[in-house]
C-alpha cells in the first residue's frame, strides 16, 4: 500500500517523512539484553539504563543474553548502530538497568519499546501493585531493574519505577497485514497482534507479510498506536521509503550539495536533517543538481557511510525541491538558501507570495519550463520545537562510596554524585558500597536525595 503526497499548484502539501541524520563514531559498553536474527542486531542496555540496538556482523549465537559487551561502531539513520568491532566483556551479569516505554502489560508479562526495539521480559511475584505502576498504560515510561535469569529478563512490580509518559515511540515487529481502512497489523516481540492507525498523509511502504519492520508510532490518549513513520527492515522495494538493511540505509530526500567527494541529502518533515556520504572513486554523478528530489543509499565502511546509489526521484517534467531560508525575493523570483547552495526559481505572474518575506522559512517546489526553474508551491517551514529545558533531576546507579555528614556519594558510569540527605531520612538500611538505584532533586542549593534504592531497601522522599 503507498499513500502518494500530492503538491498542489498553490502550496505544498506535506513533505514525506524520512530517517534522521547520521551521528558519527561512538562506542559504549552494555549488558546484552535481547537479540533480533531478522535484523541481525543485538540489544544492549548500559550501566546508567540507556539501551541501544546494534547491527552486528557473523552469527548472533555468541551473544547470549546477560554477556558483557564493548561495541565501537556508527550510528544509522535510524538511531540503531552499525558495529565495526564488538568485543565479549568479563563475567555474565546477574542484573540490568533500564529506560524504556511501556508497549504492553500484563499480570505476567511486560513489553518495553527502548533503543530502537521492542522486548520482554517476566514479571514475577504477583500482578503490577498500583503504587508500583499507577496502572501501567502504553507510552509511560519506566526505570526499572530486571535479573538476568535462564537467557531471559525477570522483574517484579516493586522494581518498575513510573518516570513520566512518551506521546512516541518505536514498534518493531513482524508484518502481518494492511485492512481496508489502511490500519496496519504486526506481531510485536513475536507474540500478540498490534493494530497501528494510518493517516492519510502518511507514506507507507508496500510491505509484504513476513516483511520485518520498524514504526514510529504516537500513542494515542486511549492507548491506541497511530504511525508517524514506517521503515522497511527487510529493505529492498523501490525505493520509495526508507529502508535499513544491516549496514546499509536509504534516504529520501532533497539533494542540498553534491561534489567530488561528498554528497548531502536533507531529509526531514519541516525540521531538516542531513545525511552525507562519501563519493567512491570512479561514481558518476553527472546529471544531478542541489535541489533535486533524490534517494540516496549508502552502507558504512569501516564506520562511515559510502555512496552506493544514487536515483532521481520524478514524475513527469523535472522538478526540485529546495528547505531553507527565503534570502531574496524581488519581483519576478525567489531565492532560498538551504545547507548548499542557493536555489533561485522564477515566479510566475499571479503567484502571490505577499506572505513571504526574506527570512522565512519555507520549502518551495520548482518545475523547469522552457528551461527556467518556475516556483510551483510554497509552504511554511515547521520550526524545531525549543531545546529541552535541563532535567530537574539526576538519576543513576552505581555503588555507595561515602554515607555520613548528611550527604550520600554514589558512583555514577562516568563520575561520582553527591547529594544532600533531607532532614530525617532513614538510610539505616545502606551502607558504603551496597550497589544502589538513587535520584536526586535539582535545588538552588545543589542536589538533594528524593529516591534511594538497593537490592534490600528502600526509601524516597515523601
Amino acid at each position: 500500500m503507498k499513500r502518494a503526497l500530492l503538491l498542489a499548484a498553490a502550496g505544498i502539501a506535506a513533505i514525506a517523512v524520512v530517517l534522521p541524520a547520521t551521528a558519527g563514531a561512538a562506542s559504549f559498553t552494555g549488558v546484552v539484553i535481547a537479540k533480533k536474527q531478522a535484523r541481525h542486531a543485538v540489544v544492549t542496555a548500559s550501566k546508567n539504563g540507556v539501551v541501544r540496538t546494534t547491527r552486528v556482523r557473523g552469527a548472533l549465537g555468541r551473544y547470549r543474553i546477560g554477556r558483557h559487551v564493548f561495541v565501537r561502531g556508527a550510528v544509522l539513520p535510524d538511531g540503531t548502530y552499525a558495529a565495526s568491532k564488538i568485543r565479549m566483556l568479563g563475567p555474565k551479569a546477574k542484573g540490568v538497568r533500564v529506560h524504556g516505554s511501556v508497549v504492553w502489560a500484563t499480570a505476567k508479562q511486560l513489553v518495553v519499546s527502548a533503543g530502537a526495539s521492542v522486548f520482554s521480559l517476566a514479571l514475577r511475584g504477583g500482578t503490577l501493585a498500583p503504587s508500583a505502576s499507577g496502572g501501567l498504560q502504553p507510552g509511560d515510561d519506566l526505570d526499572l531493574s530486571a535479573d538476568v535469569k535462564g537467557g531471559a529478563l525477570q522483574t517484579s512490580a516493586d522494581r518498575l519505577h513510573k518516570t513520566g509518559h512518551s506521546d512516541e515511540l518505536v514498534l518493531e515487529g513482524i508484518y502481518l497485514a494492511t485492512a481496508d481502512d489502511g490500519t496496519i497489523e504486526l506481531a510485536v516481540v513475536h507474540r500478540g497482534r498490534v493494530f497501528v492507525n494510518v493517516p492519510g498523509d502518511v507514506f507507507v511502504p508496500e510491505f509484504k507479510p513476513g516483511d520485518v519492520i520498524a514504526l514510529k508510532v504516537k500513542v494515542e490518549a486511549d492507548g491506541s498506536f497511530t504511525l508517524v513513520k514506517a521503515d522497511d527492515e527487510s529493505g529492498g522495494g523501490d525505493g520509495d521509503g526508507d529502508h535499513i538493511g544491516k549496514h546499509q540505509f536509504s534516504v529520501n530526500g532533497v539533494l542540498s550539495s553534491i561534489d567530488d567527494n561528498n554528497v548531502s541529502v536533507s531529509a526531514g518533515d519541516g525540521d531538516s536533517k542531513t545525511v552525507t556520504c562519501a563519493v567512491p572513486d570512479g561514481f558518476d554523478l553527472s546529471g544531478y543538481e542541489v535541489g533535486q528530489r533524490v534517494v540516496m543509499t549508502c552502507k558504512y565502511d569501516d564506520g562511515k557511510p559510502v555512496l552506493v546509489a544514487l536515483q532521481k526521484k520524478e514524475s513527469g517534467g523535472e522538478y526540485l525541491y529546495a528547505i531553507g531560508d527565503i534570502t531574496d525575493l524581488p519581483d519576478g523570483s525567489i531565492t532560498v538558501q538551504g545547507d548548499g547552495n542557493p536555489v533561485t526559481c522564477a515566479v510566475p505572474d499571479g503567484f502571490d507570495l505577499s506572505d513571504y518575506a526574506e527570512g522565512d522559512s519555507v520549502v518551495i517546489k520548482c518545475d523547469k519550463e522552457d528551461g527556467v526553474w518556475t516556483l510551483k508551491g510554497i509552504e511554511r517551514r515547521t520550526q524545531p520545537p525549543p531545546p529541552t529545558p535541563p532535567p530537574s533531576y539526576v538519576q543513576l546507579t552505581g555503588p555507595v562510596t561515602a554515607l555520613a555528614d548528611g550527604h550520600i556519594t554514589v558512583q555514577g558510569e562516568h563520575e561520582p554524585v553527591t547529594c544532600a540527605v533531607p532532614d530525617g531520612a532513614d538510610l539505616s538500611g545502606f551502607h558504603v558500597s551496597d550497589y544502589v538505584s538513587m535520584k536526586c532533586v535539582v535545588t538552588d542549593d545543589g542536589l538533594r536525595l528524593k529516591r534511594l534504592q538497593s537490592g534490600s531497601s528502600f526509601w524516597e522522599a515523601t
